[in-house]
Order: structure tokens, then C-alpha cells, then sequence
């Protein structure tokens, strides 16, 4: 037996939106005709119902606090419940701007039966704070109608379903309020009394999609759907119902956003080694904050420890009206190799330990030393950021070189003894600043070892100092 479970989320857009108090009463109006269309639980509580316009609903509730409504962002939030809802079912279908078919049928051997994976669902949406109306069916159609006409009622049972389809009211369908004012001239008010009609007197009677649409919901006819498929980037935004210029305030929204990176990388055995904060501010700018890992990871402890750092640094110039977390680079998770023999190490390696200085101070700010193709020591490396990568033409020195390299030698002072050389050194000449040396590594009387050379003239210059 095919199952199909549809969710209509009456208020996707506002639930997704981030309002701080659950106690305002918020409402989301269309522009084009000024009445409310999405209203917050406390709102509710005020009597006040969707469909009102703004002046009635000013007059029962001063408190309101009212939004524009934008069709794209739902589009978006739709989006984003179905990429949550992925890893629990994999046949998703969106039906915007408020609608998911889930088939759960081919999932119900995983989860040894229909409870679990109901409470599977249910979980997902109550952690993301989405209302919903949800119906079982044996086809989309059904399932759909059962949503939206039979709130609250969940049973896969076959027989139930069957009576329960036929006592549907046909004001809750889906079907524009013409034909559904023809169908009360008829005498028809229940999805049973419309079913049984034959197929020529509803063809006479009924535009065809009227048809088609009840040959969908028996089953007769396929429903055509196109199943979701989960970006290969993570991306999410909050929008804020009100402003935000304190950091203290925006942490617990970006943690929030971090946590769904998280799982999002742990549902593909995934990794990432960045990820990007966005700010949407007053004057419709945006600023970004990149914030970069020591290698790839998905542990929220961390990447929250990395941003916190990162937003230390960070001044928020204007308010805040919304905020995204944007990782691009997702990489397969590799766990990091314990070696079951070595000695007890901190707890950060030199990796993590960068990566904790690079998110306090900037990326900028955070060197290495990277090689050059130069014979000349002294221009022979250079600094550059440390995320950058090493220049693949560029190769180590196959001599050995002072850990610490003076920017231009220095006469060498005092007595030496000689331990390995000499290693000469002729480049510049096509330059116009030929050099010629004649290196060596020495000790002096404390023991240090040096790096010298001496020059044609036979005059000793102190290079550098060996660790």
C-alpha cells in the first residue's frame, strides 16, 4: 500500500521569522490588499484571525506589531524544512507556498512501522517552532485533503482512511471558491458525494481540472510531482521581526543557525572547513564575517568557540535585520588519527591553535613562511597569510637553514669553530647585485650554533641562529 503524508504549514513564513518574545502579538499583511495573512499565537489570543484588515485588527489589539508578507522568503523557509526533513524521509515533494508531500511508505521497513517516523517528523518540527496540519493518504491528493479537512487525526489505517476521505468537507479543498460555489448550489458538501457521481455527468457538469484533480485524489491518475533535491551548500537565514545592535542578543541566533550547520554535516558523514556569517543591516547593506576552522570540522563546541572570538573583534556598526550562516566548501569528514604511542599533547594542536588566533585576530594577521625559488637566503621565503596555499613550484632547500634568518647579516663578532661547510652560494649576477659566500654552521663559546659565511674578500658576516 502506497502512504503519502502532507504538511500544511499555515504560518511558515512568520514561525521561521525570529521574534524574541513568544508574548508579542505579531502579524504578517499582504501589501496588496492590507489584511493580515499569518498571525503569531499570542495575536491569536488577542481575537484576531487572518483575513482581517489592518484597521479591525489595530482596533481589537494596539499592540501589534505588523510585517510585510514576501512570497520569495517563504519559498525559502519551505526549502529549508525540507532540506531538514531529508535525512528522515528521501521522497520529498515541495507544493509552495505552504505544502510538503512526504512518501513514507518506502521508509516504513527503517522505522519499523508508521509511530516512528511520525515522531521522527514531528520532532523536526517542533524544534524548529513550525505549526503545522498534517494528513495521511494513499495518494498526495488525499493526503493533502486529509490535512487540510481532518486536523490533528493521524491513521494509516486503510478502511479509516477510506471512510474518512468520504466524509471530507469539499469546503476544505483546494480548489478555487467558483467551483466550490457550484457544488453547494448542487447539494454537494461532502468529498463522498462528489466521488460518486460518474465520470460523464462531472465532465458535463465541471471544468476538466475539477476532474483530473479527483482522479488524482482516487488514485486513478498520477499526481505530478517533482521530488527535492537537498542543496550541496548549506545556507540559512533568520530573519528578525526586531532590530538587533547588541552582540549578546546575536549569538544565541547564530548558535542556532550553527547547530543546523552542524547536523547538517553530520546527517552526510560531512565537514567544512569555513563558514561565513551575514549580517542584513537597517540600510540594506550586508557584512560578512568569514571564520575559518584549522581543518575540516562540524563540532558546534567549536565553531562556536571560533565565532565567538571572531565577533569579538567585530563592531556592529548599524542594526541587525537579519542573519545567515553560509558554508560553502563541504568536504568528506575525516577523523583525526591518535597515535596510540605518542605522549600526552595539549589540548590544541598547532593547527587548532592558529586557527583560535586567526578568528581573535584576523585572517590577515596570521602568518606563515612560505618558500620561493630565490638563491639569495634573505629572499628565499616570505610571509604570507597562513589559509593560503603554498606555491606549488616552490621547494625546500635541501641544506639545512636557521630557524631565525637576520633581514640582512651582520659582521660576525667573536671567535667560532667551524662544523659543517662550506656551502657556496654565486646568484645576482644577471641583477646587477652579485653576491658570492661561502657558508658554514658554527659554534661560538656559548654554544650556539650559527649560521656564517665569508665573502672573496674574506670578511665574516653572521647570517642566523640555528634552534
Amino acid at each position: 500500500m502506497s502512504l503519502w503524508l502532507y504538511l500544511h504549514c499555515p504560518c511558515l513564513l512568520l514561525d521561521s521569522l525570529y521574534a524574541p518574545s513568544s508574548v508579542q502579538a505579531v502579524g504578517l499583511v499582504s501589501e496588496q490588499e492590507g489584511r493580515l495573512v499569518q498571525l503569531s499565537v499570542a495575536a491569536s489570543t488577542h481575537g484576531l484571525n487572518t483575513g482581517m484588515g489592518l484597521g479591525a485588527a489595530a482596533l481589537i489589539c494596539h499592540q501589534l506589531a505588523v510585517y510585510p508578507y514576501c512570497a520569495v522568503k517563504e519559498q525559502s523557509a519551505l526549502e529549508q524544512l525540507a532540506t531538514q526533513l531529508y535525512p528522515l524521509v528521501a521522497e520529498i515533494s515541495l507544493n509552495p507556498p505552504k505544502g510538503l508531500w512526504l512518501h513514507v511508505s518506502p521508509m516504513l521497513a527503517l522505522y519499523q512501522g508508521f509511530p516512528s517516523l511520525w515522531q521522527a517528523v514531528t520532532q523536526t518540527l517542533v524544534e524548529s517552532g513550525i505549526r503545522y496540519q498534517a494528513g495521511v493518504g494513499q495518494t498526495p491528493r488525499a493526503a493533502e485533503l486529509m490535512a487540510y479537512g481532518h486536523a490533528g487525526k493521524i491513521s494509516t489505517d486503510p478502511e479509516h482512511l477510506q471512510a474518512a476521505l468520504q466524509q471530507l468537507p469539499l469546503a476544505a479543498a483546494p480548489l478555487p471558491e467558483t467551483v466550490k460555489t457550484q457544488f453547494t448550489r448542487l447539494g454537494l458538501s461532502r468529498l463522498g458525494e462528489l466521488i460518486a457521481l460518474p465520470t460523464a455527468s462531472l465532465t458535463r457538469r465541471f471544468p476538466r481540472t475539477v476532474v483530473d484533480y479527483l482522479a488524482e485524489v482516487r488514485g486513478a491518475q498520477p499526481t505530478p510531482l517533482r521530488y527535492f533535491q537537498p542543496p550541496l551548500q548549506f545556507f540559512q537565514q533568520r530573519v528578525l521581526l526586531f532590530e538587533l545592535s547588541e552582540q549578546a542578543h546575536l549569538l544565541p541566533i547564530i548558535e542556532n543557525l550553527v547547530s543546523a550547520l552542524c547536523r547538517f554535516l553530520e546527517q552526510r558523514n560531512a565537514c567544512t572547513p569555513a563558514l561565513t556569517l551575514g549580517f542584513s543591516l537597517r540600510d540594506g547593506c550586508e557584512e560578512t564575517l568569514p571564520v575559518m576552522a584549522a581543518h575540516g570540522e562540524k563540532n558546534v563546541e567549536r565553531w562556536m568557540a571560533l565565532v565567538r572570538l571572531r565577533m569579538a573583534s567585530w563592531q556592529v556598526s548599524q542594526p541587525v535585520t537579519a542573519v545567515s550562516v553560509t558554508a560553502s566548501q563541504i568536504d568528506c569528514h575525516q577523523p583525526g588519527q591518535t597515535d596510540l604511542f605518542s605522549a600526552q599533547q595539549g589540548e590544541q594542536n598547532r593547527d587548532e591553535l592558529v586557527a583560535t588566533l586567526a578568528a581573535r585576530l584576523g585572517e590577515e594577521a596570521v602568518m606563515r613562511l612560505a618558500y620561493v625559488d630565490h638563491h639569495r637566503p634573505e629572499t628565499a621565503s616570505q610571509h604570507v597569510p597562513h589559509h593560503h596555499s603554498a606555491t606549488p613550484t616552490a621547494s625546500a632547500p635541501t641544506r639545512p637553514r636557521p630557524s631565525l634568518l637576520l633581514p640582512q647579516p651582520i659582521p660576525l663578532v667573536g671567535k667560532v669553530t667551524l662544523r659543517e661547510g662550506p656551502e657556496r652560494i654565486v646568484t645576482g649576477w644577471w641583477e646587477g647585485a652579485p653576491i658570492q659566500r661561502d657558508y658554514f654552521i658554527a659554534q661560538n663559546a656559548q654554544q650556539q650554533w650559527l649560521w656564517v659565511f665569508r665573502t672573496p674578500e674574506q670578511t665574516w658576516f653572521l647570517h642566523g641562529w640555528f634552534s
